[in-house]
């Protein structure tokens, strides 16, 4: 089995981590130049952004050929799915691949702009992520099939709000900054995913105009120094299921 996934701050990997399989790195499979999986079971997890699906996972399953007997989708999501699996099954058969099975996990949400930290971990308990996420483990490792089912209102909102954050995209570097409580560490440019950060020795980083919004700078900064215009929260979250040094390996 192999799982294609990208993560930002943990949650998609440690769902990847709850399979016996190889782990492989969308970021890293798009610097390798790998385009082509082979498997017997294919997985493909990955985090709801803006209602869709991040461009970087977009992008790299345009071009990348699946052969597999099976193939699973998990979309992690903190707030609502809408029509991101229908976006993916689209995405998937625009490329002549397809899968098997589609299914949706709630977890936190650690968009700041958007949600609280302390909210989103007060509501842990009623997620039942655990559960829910052996649930998932258990059907796939069964091979069960399962159609995505999102309904035309969420298809088409998921549509308008990857439209929409297309239009705003370019905006998004302008919305960090770095406060004194950077010591220069480099872990932010080291956990980007897209190579946006740059950061000469003892100066601040520099964030450029390719940010995926996955905001891993913000929430791995050990000092949190990078701040956001617009944030709900001074609180940062990552899984506590993933280890720094496994995010930098997955997006460096």
């Amino acid at each position: 089995m192999k799982i294609l996934y990208f993560t930002g701050t943990g949650n998609c990997l440690s769902v990847a981590k709850h399979f016996d399989a190889e782990l492989l790195s969308i970021p890293q499979l798009v610097k390798d130049n790998i385009y082509e999986i082979e498997d017997d079971t294919v997985g493909i997890v990955y985090p709801v952004y803006a209602i869709s699906i991040p461009d970087i996972v977009r992008k790299y399953l345009s071009q990348c050929k699946i052969k597999a007997n099976y193939v699973f989708v998990i979309a992690t999501y903190g707030f609502v799915n809408c029509g991101s699996l229908h976006e993916m099954k689209k995405l998937l058969e625009s490329n002549g691949n397809n899968a098997d099975y589609y299914n949706s996990l709630l977890m936190v949400d650690n968009y700041l702009p958007f949600f609280d930290i302390e909210t989103q971990l007060a509501k842990l308990k009623e997620k039942n992520i655990d559960n829910n996420l052996n649930k998932i483990v258990e059907e796939v490792n069964a091979r069960t099939p399962k159609e995505e089912n999102c309904g035309w209102f969420n298809n088409l909102a998921s549509s308008i709000g990857y439209f929409f954050v297309k239009q705003i995209e370019k905006y998004t570097p302008k919305m960090f900054y770095v406060d004194d409580k950077c010591i220069s560490c480099g872990i932010c440019k080291r956990v980007c995913p897209v190579s946006n950060i740059t950061q000469e020795e003892k100066d601040k980083p520099i964030f450029g105009s390719s940010c995926e919004s996955c905001l891993a700078c913000i929430h791995n900064c050990p000092k949190n120094a990078i701040q956001m215009k617009i944030q709900r929260s001074e609180k940062r979250f990552c899984n506590s299921n993933v280890s720094l040094n496994e995010i930098i390996e997955s997006n460096n």
